[in-house]
């Protein structure tokens, strides 16, 4: 689907911070414009798959206030729209994720300069054949501690954050003093693989410690396809 030009085994830890084994980290991997780029055409997604009730309020919205028509968007969260304009869902299934949308990805829109910024991502994978999801929080979205689904998951996960920082939280279910924080601000990319990826519980905060942690994020989630038996 992408063109990589350089291998993913080089590219797949290059330039990244390890802060334990099997986790690695980029806190700028993305600029602006790049992240731009890919929450746009993200929300264009998520956008076109919901009600027709939805569609027509965001473009009353959007013919209603001409300086999101004629003026480019100083921040990269500004491409949000206000909470109330998305169907956001109040919990998840599982009952893990609050107040969210989300879609699996099977294919990018066509968008101008898309294409690079996704070489760029897919690039980073460490290994190809993966799946691809979209999750966008509220101003009030968060995702509790848990593990994801070891029968429905491959060894790796690797998550972009556009938009509103937030705290990343893993927790051992070994050793419950075992844990540890990481910031996530928007552009930024992780990656969890392995013994941290089954032997830790994630979830997704705010922390009122750090700036700009309660509007709106859209993270893209990106796995390795489970194996089939």
């Amino acid at each position: 689907m992408f063109l990589f030009t350089r291998s993913l085994a080089t590219l797949s830890t290059h330039g990244a911070r390890q802060l334990r084994p099997h986790f690695h980290f980029w806190p700028d991997l993305f600029s602006p414009t790049e992240q731009r780029l890919l929450l746009f055409a993200a929300l264009h997604m998520l956008d076109s798959n919901e009600s027709r009730q939805f569609q027509r309020r965001r473009k009353r919205l959007l013919q209603s206030n001409e300086q999101s028509v004629s003026l480019p968007p100083k921040d990269v969260s500004d491409l949000f729209l206000p909470d109330q304009y998305y169907d956001f869902e109040e919990g998840h299934y599982d009952g893990v994720i609050h107040h969210f949308r989300e879609m699996h990805l099977s294919s990018w829109p066509s968008q101008e300069g898309l294409s690079t910024v996704l070489n760029k991502l897919y690039a980073m994978c460490p290994t190809q054949g993966t799946q691809t999801h979209l999750l966008h929080l509220s101003t009030r979205g968060q995702v509790l501690p848990h593990i994801d689904n070891v029968s429905a998951s491959g060894s790796w996960i690797m998550g972009l954050s556009l938009g509103a920082q937030r705290v990343l939280r893993m927790e051992s279910i070994h050793a419950k003093h075992d844990c540890f924080d990481v910031l996530l601000p928007s552009g930024s990319l992780y990656l969890q693989k392995d013994d941290l990826r089954y032997q830790y519980k994630h979830s997704i905060i705010k922390d009122d410690r750090h700036p700009n942690t309660s509007g709106q994020r859209l993270s893209v989630m990106i796995r390795d396809s489970c194996p089939r038996a």
